[in-house]
């Protein structure tokens, strides 16, 4: 390490006796920050017991810090490293809304951290759901306002213990012949109609599975009508005199358009960051980064013709309004998102030729 590593920007992945991947960290300084691990107090911080633990260190050089912050993200994202936890970009902070999987999907509030952990798969997969919507920084309104929403489309917010059975289900025995195998609602939603009561049979898998596309359509912008079917309510509610119950609805709305707001901040936060990056690299190695969408979605070495070309025809392409986030890449929109906000890092160019413009300008 001594003798290899240089002190220029770069990636270090140290692994354990079997090969897993113990930690993966980044650097401006690659050799200081390596060999200052060899100089920590041993027990107590906790990155000497991680050097314990460690039988071999890898690194590579990058041109650039931006090209170190993007390669450390996408390795921890590959990798999942147990120290890792704690990043420098911490996921425990952020909330969002997520598709559950299951006979009946709902939608959940998680924390970013658990929704990228567990890699959201099957049936919501097959469906198109493997999208977070978010991040946002609070959870209470989003549970106030998914409340609501459920209200409004009839989806559970029950437990995912809880046993579901779609009316189109094939039944071995009839509770009509055996009232013993007669279901009850899980809660008390589906007797005051606000659920479609999957747990006891009334819905069928497509009617069920409608409204979760209607509830994806209203947090995506696409759709109002709850906020609509409100409205008339209300409306209907002050006009009988029944102040109380207008007054309840109004609560009910304020908590839909409360989520909406917070939903126009995250699509302005996920499209703001779009364009062509240009990054002066050391040596004379320079790159063009394609941002879409608040995220990398392609590069090329200033140097590489054929790249460069690819990633031109890339960046005509109009962008995509979007407000879900793949959840393997919530860590890398944050990282971009932050790095253009804080650090005074440049800016984003509408075309590669202007990009190129900028590297010879300076």
């Amino acid at each position: 390490m001594r003798a290899g590593a240089r002190n220029v920007p770069g990636v270090y992945i140290m692994r354990g006796a079997h090969g897993d991947v113990l930690y993966v960290g980044k650097s401006t300084q690659l050799r200081t920050r390596l060999l200052s691990y060899f100089r920590l107090p041993w027990p107590a911080h906790r990155h000497a017991r991680m050097l314990r633990e460690t039988a071999s260190i890898e690194w590579e050089t990058t041109s650039s810090e931006f090209a170190a912050l993007l390669r450390e993200v996408r390795l921890i994202r590959a990798h999942l490293p147990r120290y890792n936890v704690r990043s420098a970009r911490p996921l425990e902070k952020w909330w969002v809304i997520t598709v559950s999987d299951g006979l009946a999907p709902r939608l959940k509030v998680q924390r970013a951290s658990v929704a990228i952990r567990s890699r959201t798969t099957g049936y919501a997969a097959a469906l198109g759901r493997a999208t977070m919507i978010g991040p946002f920084t609070s959870r209470a309104p989003l549970v106030q306002a998914l409340r609501v929403l459920n209200d409004a489309l009839g989806l559970r917010d029950c437990a995912d213990t809880v046993r579901m059975f779609m009316r189109d289900a094939v039944e071995l025995f009839d509770d009509v012949q055996y009232p013993a195998l007669a279901r009850t609602p899980a809660c008390h939603r589906y007797e005051t109609r606000r659920c479609l009561g999957p747990c006891v049979g009334a819905v069928g898998a497509f009617e069920y599975d409608t409204q979760v596309t209607r509830a994806r359509a209203v947090l995506e912008g696409r759709d109002d009508s709850p906020q609509q079917a409100l409205l008339k309510d209300m409306a209907s509610a002050s006009a009988s005199l029944s102040y109380e119950r207008a007054g309840w609805l109004r609560d009910r709305l304020a908590a839909l358009q409360e989520l909406e707001l917070q939903l126009q901040r995250v699509r302005e936060s996920i499209s703001r960051p779009d364009g062509v990056y240009a990054v002066r690299g050391r040596d004379g190695d320079d790159w063009l980064y394609l941002v879409r969408g608040g995220r990398v979605t392609m590069d090329a070495r200033c140097t590489d013709l054929g790249a460069v070309t690819m990633l031109q025809r890339a960046s005509g392409a109009p962008p995509v309004s979007a407000v879900g986030i793949a959840p393997d890449q919530l860590d890398e929109v944050l990282m971009v998102e932050q790095w253009f906000r804080a650090n005074n890092a440049g800016r984003l160019h509408g075309s590669v030729v202007d990009a190129l413009r900028s590297l010879t300008a300076e």
